[in-house]
């Protein structure tokens, strides 16, 4: 009986979705534009990222991460960039290109969280966001021993920043001195409703850990996990580029189903609000979508409530992969980043007058 409940309630998720999802299809007029007046004519794909080179950091407890650096050999600094749950450093080639051809005097640096991507696989009890800020530790001693670091971090990513500052605060105003939180969160995730109705949430949350261990089960018996429309409607507004849907898609599919449940119970456990103390000195950028159904806008009003001189950029329509929705406006708040954060001080700009 509560298996068939518990099916019944997936499949009244899955509908609640689509019917939203149709929706906002059906908002679209016959001359390409959204409801809410912004072109929906899907932009031009992103060109292909210029060769990385391929390099495999290890953790302490003996993970080998993959790890691509792109751009200068000798950088004025290094750019790292932390991607989401369920998703790979592929869905950063946007922002790394576009950093690239306005600074080739940088070095881009993208990796694969554990579980995540090319990375090896993790076991259960080291698959958290705590954790995760000690890989991130592990990689920038591997790519940017020395000179000046620019960290960026989406959803998962970002919460891996601030595990990051939690554990290493002497880090930041030092080494890093400037950080990019994007469609993140610093707590209080549990009263997230996924843009559904209050009380259809609590039942998916409850039913998310059942139906991840019923697919970890399909994994092992060779079946692949099931990605789908639901999927993309958490993650996307419907003026999402298909190109783009598609793209996460793919990253989607090849993310095992082990690690999809094995990150699911430390969101509950994130509360980092303390951490952001040790930003206070260094540049922060804050970018988000409105129609974000993950980590919903308020949560990143939340950071710059915490971060006074954060810039908080929100990006009306776009969903939780606002990096991708709004791939241009995006890499330019993060080189307008990179530039305020490596100018002189104002006492040193005084001095060379």
């Amino acid at each position: 009986m509560r298996t068939r409940s518990l099916a019944a309630a997936g499949a009244v998720a899955v509908a609640a979705g689509a019917v939203v999802a149709r929706r906002r299809a059906a908002g679209r007029s016959a001359t390409g534009r959204s409801a809410t007046g912004r072109d929906a004519t899907p932009p031009a794909s992103t060109p292909p990222l210029p060769q990385g080179r391929v390099r495999t950091v290890t953790t302490e407890d003996g993970i080998d991460l993959h790890v691509e650096e792109f751009g200068a050999e000798r950088p004025v600094a290094t750019v790292v960039l932390a991607h989401g749950y369920v998703q790979s450093s592929r869905l950063w080639a946007g922002q790394v290109r576009d950093l690239l051809e306005a600074r080739p005097d940088l070095k881009v640096v993208t990796y694969d969280h554990r579980g995540h991507g090319s990375s090896g696989r993790t076991p259960r009890d080291k698959a958290t966001i705590e954790q995760l800020g000690r890989d991130l530790a592990g990689v920038l001693d591997a790519v940017a021993p020395d000179g000046p670091v620019v960290l960026g971090g989406h959803s998962m990513g970002g919460m891996t920043l601030m595990a990051l500052a939690e554990q290493r605060p002497e880090l930041f105003g030092d080494r890093v001195v400037g950080v990019a939180f994007v469609g993140t969160s610093s707590g209080g995730l549990d009263a997230v409703t996924y843009g559904m109705p209050a009380p259809l949430a609590r039942v998916v949350k409850k039913l998310l850990p059942v139906l991840n261990e019923q697919a970890v089960k399909a994994e092992l018996a060779g079946k692949k996990r099931a990605v789908g429309a639901m999927d993309m409607w958490l993650i996307f507004s419907g003026d999402a580029d298909p190109a783009d849907v598609q793209a996460a898609m793919e990253v989607h599919r090849t993310t095992p189903a082990e690690t999809v449940a094995a990150f699911l119970p430390t969101f509950s456990d994130h509360d980092r609000r303390q951490a952001l103390e040790s930003l206070t000195e260094v540049p922060v950028l804050i970018t988000v979508g409105d129609a974000d159904r993950l980590c919903p806008v308020e949560h990143s009003r939340a950071l710059a409530d915490a971060l006074p001189t954060a810039e908080l950029a929100v990006y009306p329509g776009a969903g939780h992969m606002v990096q991708l929705e709004r791939r241009p406006e995006v890499s330019r708040r993060l080189l307008a980043l990179v530039d305020r954060a490596l100018a002189p001080a104002p006492e040193v700009q005084a001095r060379t007058a």
